[in-house]
């Protein structure tokens, strides 16, 4: 048992490698597919097929799939067909370990592949050829870890009857069911189960139908990924996830309910269409027949689905929280990165028309929600940090650190503002001309800040700083002169100053925000096209 216990980390190590090093080394190129083939459901369930069975991970897509669904880039209904797409696409595990790890004598590339994969990882220039690295090191890793479990379990077979255990246990195609969804529970991944579940089959310790009946299970048990991803999630990435699980709810309930005559043509489409009768191809025959399957039943229900969806899972928290970021976003680097920035951008938006807002009544409460957002953005970007970053990506997440940090300060500059002019208020019915002309400079300034280099950011510096200047000489003037008392020129010289910190913190944050675009453009630039990354993979 130690021994077997032992194959199977092997394998789920060499799994975790393989599609942590693709997610890295692919990011950009999901972002690219994404982004652009999914016009219809017909291209986003192509695309959703695609993607998973190049990434090997449909958890991975499905994040994907919410960040752009989050970011406005896709909408609801294209994400939806993705999301049922990437369910086939999983398939294309079960068949290449079909094909390579029982019908090959695996040592035989599986140790290279191991040895390239390390080499590329150690020395490759770049962090996207090092995270290829890991995932080639990790296929390897895999295939060896299958083939320690199925000899394992071969000698578990001679030892224990399994079949007779499942028979005392009740209905062996429930119990099959029930396992197959633990496997899928306790690894985090329907793929790393099947993989297990093939292995049984290929080693004897399981008969077919009842494998089958276990495959069905390992589909239901990826749901639970989805229901964990869906905690404290956007309305968005809920209703994918209710999706997804009424999917895979649909495709199981039927495909177990007429177990023994879809079975009977699975064995007889193999003999038709001239496949091999060995057990584990007319396993991953069924997984992907009965994916297929829900495909069909899923056609033609989908719009009352989406209807459905569509009224429910309304965001009822009465705090503003971001509409870009989510957890799950996080656990891909580069979407994360895009999350971030799309967060940024907006948030400055706000911040800027704050100073116009300074005589609403609920713009104290309109700092507090910005604040709030720039305290979830470093959560968010604390949770990114804990993924493998390449050197750029790092760059990227410290310029994003900055520019919430300005912002913080901005809305503290604000509300000191608010402070000084509620002062005035008190002072005197009408504010100095000179310190209302003056800010509505500065709104004019904020206003051109969107694609701000650094030196029009030192330029603005400069400006504000002299202007400035001028200010407070025309105010001390004034109180000179008897036009305005001494409070309410002390008073109109402090919120002169908080405006003016104000405006250089928003400054600071637009030049961050420009330097994260300029880091990104840059490793765009640097990063294989998607068609060569899929040659590579």
């Amino acid at each position: 048992m130690l021994n077997l216990f032992g194959s199977l980390g092997l394998f789920l190590l060499g799994m975790w490698l393989m599609t942590e090093g693709l997610k890295l080394a692919g990011g950009q190129a999901l972002e690219h597919l994404l982004g652009r083939w999914t016009s219809s459901r017909q291209r986003g369930l192509i695309t959703g097929i695609g993607i998973t069975a190049l990434v090997q991970s449909s958890s991975a897509v499905t994040v994907a799939v919410i960040g752009f669904v989050n970011a406005g880039l896709l909408s609801f209904y294209q994400a939806m067909w993705v999301v049922f797409g990437s369910n086939v696409g999983t398939t294309f595990t079960a068949w290449i370990v079909t094909f390579f790890g029982f019908s090959f004598k695996i040592d035989a590339f599986a140790f290279p592949l191991v040895g390239v994969g390390a080499m590329l990882r150690l020395f490759a220039p770049h962090e996207r050829g090092r995270s290829l690295g890991m995932a080639i090191a990790g296929f390897g890793l895999l295939f060896l870890g299958i083939d320690f479990l199925k000899e394992n379990f071969s000698s578990l077979a001679q030892s224990i009857d399994v079949t007779a255990l499942l028979n005392e246990a009740g209905n062996p195609a429930i119990v099959a069911l029930l396992i197959g969804i633990a496997l899928t529970i306790l690894t985090q991944s329907s793929s790393a189960a099947i993989v297990i579940i093939l292995t049984a089959v290929a080693s004897g310790v399981l008969g077919l139908e009842v494998a089958a009946a276990a495959v069905i299970g390992a589909n239901v048990g990826t749901t639970s990924t989805a229901i964990l991803a869906t905690l404290g999630a956007t309305p968005n990435a809920k209703r994918l996830a209710a999706a997804h699980v009424v999917f895979n709810l649909l495709t199981a309930a039927v495909a177990l309910a007429f177990l023994p005559i879809f079975w009977w043509l699975i064995t007889h489409t193999s003999e038709a269409i001239g496949l091999s009768q060995e057990p584990t191809i007319l396993l991953a025959l069924f997984h992907t027949a009965f994916n297929v399957l829900g495909l069909l039943l899923i056609w033609p229900l989908e719009k009352y689905l989406s209807h459905w969806l569509l009224q429910h899972f309304q965001d009822k928290s009465t705090s503003k929280k971001s509409s870009h970021l989510d957890s799950n976003v996080a656990a891909i680097p580069d979407l994360a990165v895009r999350a971030v920035t799309l967060e940024i951008t907006e948030l400055l938006n706000h911040s800027k028309r704050l100073l116009t807002n300074k005589e609403v009544r609920n713009t104290p409460k309109l700092i507090a929600e910005i604040e709030t957002r720039v305290q979830h953005m470093n959560d968010f970007i604390a949770t990114a940090l804990k993924a493998e970053l390449a050197q750029s990506q790092g760059g990227l997440l410290a310029a994003a650190l900055s520019a919430g940090h300005h912002i913080n300060y901005a809305c503290r500059a604000m509300t000191d503002v608010l402070e000084q002019h509620r002062i005035i208020q008190r002072v005197s019915p009408e504010a100095p001309e000179h310190l209302a002309q003056w800010q509505s400079q500065v709104e004019h300034w904020l206003e051109n800040t969107t694609s701000l280099s650094s030196n029009d950011a030192k330029d603005m510096f400069s400006t504000i700083k002299i202007d400035y200047q001028i200010l407070k000489q025309h105010l001390i003037q004034s109180a000179t002169q008897g036009k305005h008392s001494i409070d309410l020129t002390d008073a109109a010289l402090t919120e002169a100053s908080f405006t003016r910190r104000f405006a250089e913190q928003l400054i600071q944050a637009s030049d961050a925000l420009q330097q994260l675009l300029r880091i990104k453009d840059e490793d765009q630039d640097k990063a294989p096209s998607p068609d060569k990354l899929a040659e590579q993979i």
